[in-house]
C-alpha cells in the first residue's frame, strides 16, 4: 500500500488527526444537530477527547483511512471522514462522514466523501462500499445519492436510540459504477 499521508482535493485536505483537532471537533460534536441522527448518547467534552485519543492511535492506511477534513484556506478541521474495509474476503467496506454544520450548504462534504470513496476504491482496494442514515436524516441520504450511492432499501427498526427504534436506508456504490 502506498505510504500516503494525506488526500487533497480542489477545496480540502483529508489527513490523519491531530491533538490541535480538539476545540475544532467539539465545535460541532457537542451541539444536538451532530448525534441527534446517531445511534450515540449526547455527546460530552470528554467522550469528544476520548472519540480524538482513539484516531490519533489509529493506524493511518492500514484498513481503513479515517480522516479529519480541512478546508485548506482556513487550516482547520471542518469535519471527518472515513472508509474502512469491513469484509475483506468480499472487497466490502463502510463509509461516514461528519461536517461542523457553519459549513454546510458549501458542497464540502459531497467533495470529502467523492474523493474517499475514491480512496476506498483505489487504495484499499474495494469493489462494494455501503453505508446507512436515518430515514430523517435527509441531508445524509441526500449527499449519498450525490455522489452516486444508490438506495438499496429501508433497515426497519435497526438502531435503538435513546429508548426509540429507528429506521435506516441503505445505500451503496460499486467500483464499477464510479
Amino acid at each position: 500500500m502506498p505510504d500516503l499521508s494525506e488526500f487533497l482535493t480542489p477545496r480540502l485536505r483529508l489527513r490523519p488527526f491531530r491533538p490541535e483537532d480538539l476545540s475544532f471537533i467539539q465545535r460541532y460534536a457537542l451541539r444536538e444537530y451532530f448525534w441527534k441522527f446517531l445511534p450515540l448518547e449526547p455527546q460530552t467534552p470528554e467522550g469528544v477527547k476520548s472519540f480524538l485519543e482513539r484516531r490519533l492511535a489509529d493506524v493511518w492506511g492500514h484498513g481503513s483511512y479515517c480522516c479529519a477534513v480541512e478546508l485548506i484556506d482556513a487550516s482547520h478541521l471542518i469535519g471527518t471522514v472515513r472508509v474502512a474495509v469491513t469484509d475483506a474476503k468480499h472487497r466490502g467496506g463502510d463509509v461516514g462522514f461528519a461536517l461542523n454544520d457553519e459549513f454546510s450548504g458549501k458542497g464540502y462534504m459531497t467533495e470529502a466523501v467523492s474523493r474517499i470513496l475514491q480512496i476506498g476504491f483505489e487504495e484499499l482496494g474495494l469493489n462494494r462500499i455501503w453505508a446507512t442514515a436515518d430515514v430523517s436524516n435527509t441531508a445524509s441520504w441526500r449527499l449519498m445519492e450525490r455522489v452516486g450511492m444508490q438506495r438499496e432499501g429501508l433497515l426497519r427498526q435497526d438502531k435503538l436510540m435513546r429508548g426509540a427504534w429507528r429506521d435506516s436506508y441503505l445505500y451503496s456504490i460499486l467500483n464499477s459504477d464510479t
